[in-house]
């Protein structure tokens, strides 16, 4: 009885353990805010938001963030310095604890940048200007970070946009920025390895002419568009997507929120 009561106890602890490990998921969150991107991903090991709205959005992600349970990011990517993705970069930095923002490397005259850095000056974050590739590992979740090489002429910050990959649980996420004209087709020619399951489309939806090559090149099980009612996505955008046949999701319809567990993904109920 004693020999049976150990093997049975054994037993329970092996079956608890197994019972008590936290499934692998991951949530891509993207928010409804107008024609500008603010995205969110949560693994078991990792808070990483890229871009951050407009000026007015701050608040309004702060408290998106608190009804999520986010206490603090471990990693901020601000793309590129236009206002509709920096936006509210420095009500978050202030409200919010994170351990490593990301930039590019150029500088603007704007509010909203003069706002940024303010608020990085009060920021105990670790703050990286990126002037070459990145790789950064969270336990399972691996994020990498591609800078532009374009040399930025003080009007086309879109080419100065950071894309970021993040792989977690077999299956890759990609989110483009604003990424137009020569780094497009700098990263759909060169050596970067785009394929995704889910791909951020760059600038909103506005079309370009190698919408159809980054389709081709990514080929994506869906897409994902920061637009608006006011300005949605361009109808050649939309059309050219579809011939691949990807579920396309669009934040002017509202928050779109993805989750991936078992090696699937698919919108949440």
């Amino acid at each position: 009885m004693k020999r049976l009561c150990i093997i049975a106890f054994t037993l329970l602890l092996l079956f608890g353990c197994g019972l008590s490990k936290t499934p692998e998921q991951l949530d891509l969150y993207a928010f409804s805010v107008g024609k500008a991107d603010a995205l969110l991903i949560k693994t078991n090991d990792a808070v990483v938001m890229i871009d951050t709205g407009e000026n007015g959005d701050g608040k309004e992600l702060v408290e998106k963030l608190g009804a999520l349970g986010v206490e603090k990011i471990d990693l901020l990517v601000l793309t590129h310095f236009d206002k509709d993705h920096i936006g509210g970069a420095d009500t978050i930095i202030q409200c919010i604890p994170i351990d490593r923002v990301v930039l590019p490397s150029y500088e603007k005259e704007s509010k909203q940048h003069t706002q940024l850095h303010a608020a990085l000056a009060q920021s105990n974050a670790q703050v990286d200007y990126l002037t070459a590739d990145l790789a950064l590992t969270y336990g399972e979740t691996d994020v990498s970070i591609w800078p532009s090489p374009v040399e930025y002429d003080g009007k086309s910050d879109n080419e100065q946009s950071l894309i970021t990959r993040i792989r977690y649980n077999g299956k890759t996420y990609l989110l483009m920025g604003d990424a137009v004209g020569s780094e497009l087709s700098r990263l759909i020619y060169g050596t970067h390895n785009l394929t995704c399951d889910v791909l951020k489309l760059p600038h909103h939806g506005v079309y370009d002419s190698n919408t159809f090559a980054l389709m081709a090149t990514t080929m994506p099980s869906y897409v994902i568009i920061c637009d608006s009612q006011k300005n949605p996505a361009e109808t050649e955008t939309l059309e050219t997507i579809d011939v691949f046949d990807p579920v396309i999701l669009q934040t002017k319809d509202g928050d779109i929120h993805l989750t991936a567990s078992g090696g699937t993904i698919k919108p949440a109920q």
